[in-house]
């Protein structure tokens, strides 16, 4: 006998109603679907920090201000004051400050009396007179900031011959050191019996000034033979031909061999005998026996011209001659002139 349905229970009418009718499922999302839906739910989500930041109780305000506790006196006690903020610089900032201060600096250094040059200080110097120098460069009243070192020494060695070599530094805030070495004179050159020059070692001439430790005299009629390349400006007849020319400042006017030759025969000739010199017979000195003597320009082969001079002397003297000149200016044809 079937049960009538009002007499069943809720739950068997439940079960019932499960039985006959199909279980209607809710479909499972794909994949897909639910990672566009996570896709876009993360869209609507807005961050407002570049990086990862974890997650705290603490706000960024706590991690810019630093608190600040003063002591009152009283153990377990303390005072805070509102919190101070924490300042932060990045190197960009820096370095844009540090460049300000610089462009700052330089227009004080520029602009300001402070840092112009007011001092030069002259050391190394015995004949060239300090006073001529500094006037020379007319430096003083500049800025500190655009004097040139090298630029100084090479208006020094161009307007002082007689100075071998200048080396300049710069002190700060107004001074400018100059350290001298003045040339050492080995020949003082007479024209017609009057000074002239001096000349160095190395062949460059200067003016004489002051006193000298025993250059070697040299009386002459014309100037001293010229080094190999050498050009005098003073022989150039326009401004246009000397713009022309380059002048090399390390070609001295005077053979630097030719020093040499004279320091040679200087050890030779008879004492207290000066020296001469001729453009046609070159360098020698007035024999005692009354006549000149001349070597050349050079001192190659001096020895044996000396030797060959003291046979041609005694034969001369043996046939009681009485030469004006002897020339030993070629080993191997020496000759001499009779007077007239």
């Amino acid at each position: 006998m079937a049960i009538k349905p009002n007499k069943l229970s809720r739950a068997d009418q439940v079960r019932a109603r499960r039985s006959i009718e199909p279980v209607q499922r809710k479909p499972i999302p794909r994949m897909q679907e639910r990672i566009s839906r996570e896709e876009r739910s993360a869209s609507r989500v807005i961050s407002r920090h570049g990086s990862y930041r974890s997650s705290g109780t603490y706000t960024s305000s706590n991690h810019s201000r630093k608190p600040v506790y003063l002591s009152t006196g009283t153990p377990g006690s303390e005072l805070r004051l509102p919190a101070l903020p924490k300042l932060t610089m990045s190197w960009r900032i820096l370095s844009t400050l540090i460049a300000v201060a610089s462009i700052v600096l330089l227009f004080m250094m520029w602009s300001g009396d402070t840092f112009r040059v007011n001092t030069v200080n002259l050391s190394g110097g015995i004949r060239v007179p300090m006073e001529e120098v500094k006037a020379s460069l007319n430096v003083t009243g500049d800025s500190i900031i655009f004097a040139q070192p090298q630029q100084v020494e090479a208006q020094i060695l161009e307007k002082f011959p007689d100075i071998k070599k200048a080396h300049v530094s710069i002190e700060m805030p107004d001074a400018l050191n100059i350290v001298i070495e003045e040339r050492i004179p080995a020949i003082l050159w007479f024209e017609d019996n009057e000074e002239l020059f001096w000349i160095d070692q190395e062949g460059f001439t200067f003016t004489v000034r002051g006193e000298a430790n025993l250059p070697i005299r040299i009386y002459s009629d014309t100037t001293p033979p010229q080094s190999l390349g050498y050009i005098d400006p003073y022989t150039l007849l326009t401004p246009e031909e000397m713009g022309k020319l380059e002048f090399d400042p390390s070609i001295s006017p005077v053979d630097p061999g030719f020093v040499l030759a004279v320091q040679k025969l200087n050890t030779i000739k008879p004492a207290d005998t000066p020296m001469l010199f001729t453009k046609e017979n070159g360098l020698g000195w007035d024999d005692p026996n009354g006549w000149q003597v001349f070597f050349g320009n050079n001192t190659e082969d001096i020895d044996l011209k000396l030797i060959e001079y003291s046979h041609i002397v005694q034969a001369i003297l043996d046939r009681n001659l009485q030469p004006v000149l002897i020339s030993m200016e070629f080993l191997h044809a020496p000759f001499y002139r009779l007077e007239h």
